[in-house]
Order: C-alpha cells, then sequence, then structure tokens
C-alpha cells in the first residue's frame, strides 16, 4: 500500500475509532448526568490531576521512542514493556499511600477510597502498552478500533447499570476501569506480540533518553491541563467543580476526536518522510489548514449553541456549565494545532526542544492565572483562551524552522478560515436568538444548518484553499 493510500485509510479508522469509542462514552456521560448529580462528576475531577500525572509517569515517553524508532526489535519491546509494568506499581503504591492526604487537601473522607480504586488504572495500562505502540507505529488503527470499541461498550454498561443501582460516584470509576481491563485483555488476546524475559540497560537508556524530556513536557502538559480544576475544586464548590467537568468533557469529545487522528496519525507518517524536507513541508502545510478548516468552524459553531445545547442534553440543572463550555471551546479550538506543530519536534528528535518550550508555555499559564484569579472563575477560563493563542505563536516559532514555513504565513494562512468561522458563528447564535420560543431541537437544526451554509458559501465563494483541496480530494475519492 503505498504511503498516501496508508495515510488515508490510517485517518478514517483512527476517525472512526474516535468517533465511535469517544461517542460511547459521551453518551455514558449525558445518561449517568442526568442520573447523577453536579457534586459526583465534582468527585471525581478532584483526582483527575493525580490520574493523569500518574499514567504520563508510567508511560515515561518510551512509548513514543518505540513508534519513533525505525530499528526497534524484540529486545527493545520487552525491556520497555517491563519498564513499564514496574514504573506502573510504584506509580500506583505513591498514590495508595498519598490518597489520605489528597482528602484532607479537599476535605473530602470518600477520595482515600475513590483514589486507590482509580488508581488501579496505572497498571492495567501498562499490560498493554506495547502492544498499543506496536499497532500505532504500523498504522493498523482498524485492528485497535476492533479493541476499543468492544471495550467501551461493555464499560458504558458497566457504569450506567451501576449508577441506576445507586453506586453514585462509583458507577464512574466501574466505567472507566471496566473499560481499560477489556481493551487490555483484547490487546494481549490479539496482539501478535508478547514479552519474553528480556532486559536490556542498554536499551533502556536509549528510550528514556528521548522518552524522558517528552515525560518531562507531559508531566507539565498533565499539571496544567488540570490545574483549573485544582483551583476550583480547592476554592470553590464541589458542585462547581461538576459543571466545569462536565464542560470540559463535553468540550473535549470534539477536540479529542480531531487531536487524536492529528497527533496518532502525523506522527508515524512523518517519521517516514522525515529526511524529504520538501516534501515534508508540503503535506505539513495540507494537513495544518485541513486541521483548522474543521476545528474553527466546529468550536465556534458549538460555542454559539452552548446554551441550547446543555439544556437538550443534560437538562436545565447543568445551565450554568454552559458559559463553561462556551469559554473552552475557544480555547481548545487551537488543541490540534498544537499537538501537529508538537510531532514536528518529536520527529526530528528535538525531544529537548520539547521540553524547553513546555517550561515556557507552562510559566504563561502560571502569569494568567495569577493575573486572573481573583477576579472569580470566569476570567480565569477566559485566561486560557489567551495562553492557547501564544502558546500557538511559541510552538509554529520552534516548528517553522525545521519545515521552511513562517509562523506570520501560518497565521496568514490560517485566517480566512477563522473569519469565515466567525460569521457562521454569529449567524448560529443569531438563529437560536430569533428563535427561542421554538422547540430546542429545531433551534439546533435550523441553526446548524444555517451556519453549515453559510461557511460553505462563504469558503467557496472566496476559493479558500483548504476547501478546495478538500473538494478536489472528495472527488477524486469518489469518482473511482
Amino acid at each position: 500500500m503505498s504511503l498516501k493510500k496508508q495515510t488515508f485509510s490510517a485517518i478514517i479508522w483512527t476517525f472512526l475509532d474516535t468517533v465511535f469509542t469517544k461517542g460511547i462514552t459521551l453518551f455514558a456521560s449525558v445518561v449517568l448526568a442526568r442520573t447523577l448529580g453536579p457534586e459526583d462528576f465534582g468527585i471525581i475531577g478532584m483526582i483527575t490531576i493525580f490520574i493523569a500525572i500518574g499514567t504520563t509517569l508510567t508511560d515515561s515517553g518510551l512509548a513514543s521512542s518505540l513508534i519513533r524508532s525505525q530499528e526497534a526489535d524484540e529486545k527493545d519491546y520487552s525491556t520497555v514493556f517491563f519498564t513499564n509494568v514496574g514504573i506502573s506499581l510504584v506509580i500506583y503504591l505513591i498514590l495508595f499511600l498519598s490518597a489520605p492526604f489528597i482528602a484532607k487537601f479537599y476535605n473530602q473522607e470518600i477520595l482515600v477510597s475513590v483514589v486507590r480504586v482509580y488508581g488501579l488504572s496505572f497498571v492495567v495500562s501498562a499490560l498493554s502498552a506495547v502492544q498499543l505502540a506496536i499497532h500505532t507505529k504500523n498504522m493498523q488503527f482498524k485492528k485497535l478500533m476492533r479493541y476499543s470499541l468492544p471495550a467501551n461498550i461493555i464499560g458504558v454498561a458497566t457504569g450506567i447499570f451501576m449508577a441506576n443501582k445507586g453506586f453514585g460516584v462509583w458507577s464512574i470509576i466501574g466505567m472507566y476501569l471496566t473499560t481499560q481491563i477489556i481493551n487490555s485483555i483484547l490487546l494481549w488476546i490479539f496482539s501478535d506480540w508478547k514479552p519474553h524475559l528480556y532486559f536490556s540497560k542498554a536499551k533502556l537508556k536509549k528510550h528514556f533518553d528521548f522518552g524522558n524530556k517528552l515525560m518531562l513536557s507531559s508531566l507539565l502538559n498533565t499539571f496544567f491541563d488540570n490545574i483549573y480544576s485544582v483551583l476550583i475544586g480547592k476554592f470553590f464548590s464541589v458542585r462547581q467543580l461538576g459543571f466545569y467537568d462536565r464542560a470540559k468533557v463535553f468540550n473535549n469529545y470534539p477536540v479529542t476526536i480531531l487531536t487524536t487522528i492529528i497527533s496518532k496519525v502525523t506522527y508515524p507518517l512523518l517519521s517516514n518522510i522525515q529526511e524529504e524536507k520538501e516534501r515534508i513541508a508540503r503535506t505539513y502545510k495540507q494537513i495544518l489548514q485541513f486541521t483548522f478548516f474543521i476545528t474553527a468552524p466546529l468550536m465556534i459553531g458549538l460555542a454559539a449553541a452552548s446554551e441550547p445545547l446543555v439544556e437538550l442534553l443534560l437538562g436545565k440543572e447543568w445551565l450554568t456549565s454552559a458559559f463553561f463550555f462556551k469559554i473552552l471551546c475557544f480555547s481548545s479550538m487551537l488543541y490540534p494545532i498544537h499537538a501537529f506543530n508538537i510531532n514536528i519536534l518529536k520527529v526530528y528528535g528535538r525531544s529537548d526542544l520539547f521540553l524547553k518550550l513546555e517550561i515556557i508555555k507552562k510559566v504563561i499559564i502560571v502569569l494568567g492565572v495569577i493575573v486572573s484569579f481573583s477576579f472569580g472563575i470566569y476570567a480565569l477560563l477566559w485566561a486560557s483562551v489567551v495562553t492557547s493563542f501564544v502558546a500557538l505563536l511559541i510552538n509554529t516559532y520552534y516548528s517553522s524552522d525545521m519545515i521552511h514555513y513562517k509562523t506570520f504565513h501560518q497565521l496568514r494562512d490560517m485566517l480566512p478560515t477563522l473569519v469565515y468561522a466567525l460569521l457562521s458563528g454569529i449567524t448560529i447564535a443569531a438563529v437560536i436568538h430569533f428563535l427561542d420560543d421554538y422547540s430546542i431541537l429545531l433551534k439546533l437544526f435550523l441553526a446548524a444548518l444555517t451556519g453549515i451554509i453559510v461557511y460553505f458559501v462563504l469558503n467557496k465563494l472566496f476559493s479558500n484553499p483548504p476547501y478546495i483541496y478538500t473538494e478536489q480530494l472528495l472527488k477524486n475519492r469518489f469518482s473511482r
């Protein structure tokens, strides 16, 4: 299979996998939100940062090193496997012992048992991390979908069943752990690779030298991605954190789909052509423009329709989260672009620069938090929008030198798409406003239809390059 066909196939299967698995999880979130209260989700929001940090430490960037390495063999895989499992056990033990202190920090006694049970996910994910890396390295995303889809279905069914039986916050934990366990079991059963009793210090050093900087970068990312949850959980109410947590989850659904596709597909793709400078620059530009062509109108449209959307999915009790959701849409609109730029650094082995950039960006986030925190929770979230844009400038500045595509040119190429997306979003908000007395479903349908028409007419009328490219790609694909 040619690289172009392999890439197209990878994008399709990654898209389907992410849409279906995240869609099932989103469905569960809607059902659970209508069964449970904001407080239950607030409890989970309090420990998200600890689970995310533990997961990052467990991987240690070794999986990314395996994917990048073109000469990885059985010795590499087994060494990374035993390292990951060993680290996961140590991390879980630390979390287990830290649980009482976490509960005391938030003044929530239930967190002791919640943290200790939820933390088991570290060990479960470590057991199948290498199998997952091998499938990703070989761009076998169709197989990954075959494993993740049934795992998510079983996990969601478990969570909904537990919620209906009155398990409260434990139904959320049951859903997550069941999904993780089933997915790992399927990867073990159907993967061709199994670990051998082999461990090499030299192999570990090679992968750790590359992965440790990615790990430190990921730790910084993880901490600052969840810093808002920590601040809201500590200084505001559990209920407010529950509203924020649901807004973030619903915001993450479209963002995760796009970011996952960009990260999982472009990393092995660009790694395969890393020596062809002109080709990688051309590929970068097309993917950048196409990604923003999809992301900008989607997130701006969701922001414009946030109130009726939240009321339809979760009910009036959750309307407070609608404004959180609106701000987060603007903040996360650039996340897929961030992921793509970061992949450029990883492809060229610049994990040192990767870490340096993360430190710079986190300093900016800290400054944003310090300036905005005293003005309340909404100012805190609007600060994340500003820091997201500043982070884009920093990412593109360094990655542009490697592919000869300057920051100014990237922003210039994205500007028309942003303008058309904003006009589309204004149209959606206007339709919702003028149809205020109509049913929620009708308002959303007409607003979405009008916004889509406006967006595509503007792109067609002014011949926006990503629109022309997408139109030609689809014509070539379906004319065969």
